[in-house]
């Protein structure tokens, strides 16, 4: 019952109470030990093997209390507190680690990196753009934007980010200031080639508003709406139809 409601308490007990309340635990029976049995712990690397072993459930024996005193303090400080403690603080690690995933999976982590290379919407055009640039560069990083709920791959060298990028706030997740460069593909998901290159043309806007020196490379899907871009400094223009059919042209020759 008494290790139930130390358990409980210890569980309630926020990350850094915790974190340090271990510290000062391992560091306070590392200096006492010898103080209680100088004979027994002759020096702080016994006593402190010993408070180790002990929290961590080893156990190995080699060095043991052998007075009242240390037997005593060992059961009520290390094996009811100490024991519990140290597993409750690495619960809390793993839990945060999950928590750090899920939160990364779920694009809500901001991207604090510089000189990577941003793709707004992760379509199939922007998985065979982000292969060819893990491919051509080891080192750069990549950030998507898009809306899906979770990201569709964990890369060690891929950053999600989940929102509009319209937004200032999601563009700004995106750590887009920055930023080497950004490529905004079409959105195959809109049928209107009209309504898919305004799409283009907004997000084109907020970036120029909040990084106007980063390199933009957008997809227009007719060759006309190039012109309403005009008012935007875009640095690279792909023509989605023009492309492959330049490309078969080439082919051939």
């Amino acid at each position: 019952m008494i290790i139930r409601r130390v358990f409980y308490k210890l569980t309630s007990l926020s990350w850094l109470i915790l974190t340090w309340s271990t510290i000062l635990l391992i560091v306070f029976t590392t200096i006492l030990l010898p103080v209680i049995e100088p004979e027994t712990f002759t020096n702080y690397l016994d006593s402190f093997w010993f408070t180790m072993t002990t929290i961590l459930t080893v156990g190995y024996g080699d060095i043991s209390p052998a007075t009242s005193a240390g037997k005593i303090y060992t059961i009520l400080f290390l094996y009811v507190l100490g024991i519990g403690l140290f597993a409750t603080f690495i619960g809390k690690a793993f839990d945060s680690f999950g928590l750090l995933r899920k939160r990364r999976e779920g694009g809500d982590l901001m991207f604090e990196e510089k000189n990577h290379i941003v793709i707004i919407d992760w379509s199939h055009k922007a998985e065979i753009a982000i292969k060819e640039i893990l491919a051509r560069d080891p080192k750069r990083m990549i950030v998507v934007i898009d809306k899906l709920e979770k990201a569709k791959e964990l890369h060690d060298r891929i950053h999600y980010v989940r929102g509009n990028a319209t937004e200032s706030e999601t563009l700004n997740k995106a750590n887009i200031r920055h930023a080497k460069a950004v490529l905004i593909f079409a959105d195959d998901n809109i049928g209107d080639q009209m309504l898919t290159d305004g799409k283009s043309l907004m997000i084109a806007c907020a970036v120029e508003r909040i990084a106007p020196g980063v390199h933009t490379t957008v997809e227009v899907e007719r060759e006309e709406h190039v012109e309403n871009f005009s008012h935007v400094k875009i640095d690279k223009f792909i023509l989605a139809n023009g492309t492959i059919a330049k490309a078969a042209v080439d082919s051939i020759f």
